[in-house]
């Protein structure tokens, strides 16, 4: 729960506010209101919040603290990495193993404890997710193993119950280990904490994608993988890349124009609703507390169902805001062409 903040007056427009230090000025030539709040506090308050975080008994959490302190590339960094991996190698939690995976993308392999994780270990513990078969499936194609490995991990991926890419993990997992933590230490933390989400990388999409635009024609199983895992994505994935990778997908394969059109109604009004959730540059405390409450709905649902809640109290439907976002996208195109035309020298209407 969020310590009471004390309202504070209206701002004057160089002035913005940072949950749990104040009023701080920012200059026109810099947006980043984080950034104003003195070094030593700053750095002061994140090592407290990590040093609760690594203090947890969940061991989610501490993976969580290891990877973010490994992300903020201090002396400990690579001692940090080999630490979540070697929890990850002890765990049988699927969330562990895969902040760990991640935290060894950072680094080489070689000579680590990142040697002895593998993606056909996370799959084993996270069955009925589609994202760690879909990562085996991109680490047999790059590693040109046989075919076959690709095509079953690809299988697997399609009939899994789910496809949860941990959007919103690190935050969360800030969220839960910092109850006690001041507001200070809370809004750096969570700051550092989406940072790193951002960074998360995933060659998931890129790979289903690749599998199933290649030729199906004349290959029935392929075309009865692709269909399946198109519906999953579609359908049972947690991201919007999820969603529009099952779209592409359904369109080469020639879903009925019924289906398709549902889908792509429902992807271009999540898109469009998506920007009225305005985080990352806001600090107050109470941007902060509509942070907090969206990273709970992300952790519950996944950011297509959370955005499905926000699409329900809207006071829109589908269609409406559908169509805003062809609208929207034909009004930017327009501008980019006109643009475009311009010749060399002459002004732009």
């Amino acid at each position: 729960m969020l310590v009471a903040i004390e309202p504070t007056p209206a701002l004057d427009r160089s002035e913005v506010e940072v949950c749990g230090f104040g009023r701080v000025s920012l200059p026109a030539d810099d947006p980043s209101a984080l950034q104003r709040v003195p070094p030593a506090l700053r750095r002061a308050a994140l090592e407290q919040a990590d040093a609760m975080m690594l203090a947890s008994d969940d061991a989610q959490v501490r993976a969580a603290a290891l990877l973010l302190g490994a992300r903020a590339g201090g002396a400990d960094a690579h001692a940090r990495i080999e630490s979540v991996a070697r929890l990850a190698i002890a765990s049988q939690d699927a969330t562990v193993y895969a902040i760990a995976l991640q935290a060894c993308k950072a680094q080489s392999a070689d000579g680590s404890a990142c040697q002895l994780l593998s993606r056909a270990q996370w799959a084993r513990l996270d069955p009925d997710n589609a994202l760690p078969w879909l990562e085996l499936a991109a680490e047999a194609q790059a590693q040109q193993q046989a075919s076959e490995l690709e095509a079953d991990a690809m299988r697997h991926a399609a009939l899994a119950q789910r496809s949860d890419v941990h959007m919103g993990l690190l935050p969360q997992l800030v969220e839960r280990a910092l109850g006690a933590a001041s507001p200070l230490q809370r809004t750096l933390a969570l700051a550092e904490s989406w940072s790193a989400q951002a960074a998360w990388t995933s060659a998931h999409s890129t790979q289903a994608y690749a599998y199933c635009m290649s030729d199906t024609a004349d290959d029935g199983t392929r075309a009865a993988t692709c269909d399946a895992l198109a519906d999953t994505l579609a359908r049972r994935g947690a991201s919007l890349t999820d969603m529009g990778t099952g779209l592409a997908i359904a369109k080469h394969l020639n879903w009925t124009a019924q289906r398709l059109q549902a889908l792509q109604q429902e992807h271009d009004a999540i898109s469009e609703t998506s920007g009225i959730q305005d985080f990352g540059q806001d600090w107050s405390c109470d941007a902060v507390t509509r942070l907090q409450d969206w990273t709970r709905q992300l952790a519950q649902h996944g950011e297509v169902q959370a955005m499905r809640g926000v699409l329900a109290h809207s006071g829109r439907s589908v269609e409406q805001w559908s169509a805003q976002h062809r609208k929207n996208i034909a009004v930017a195109m327009a501008a980019t062409e006109a643009a475009t035309s311009v010749a060399p020298g002459e002004a732009v209407p």
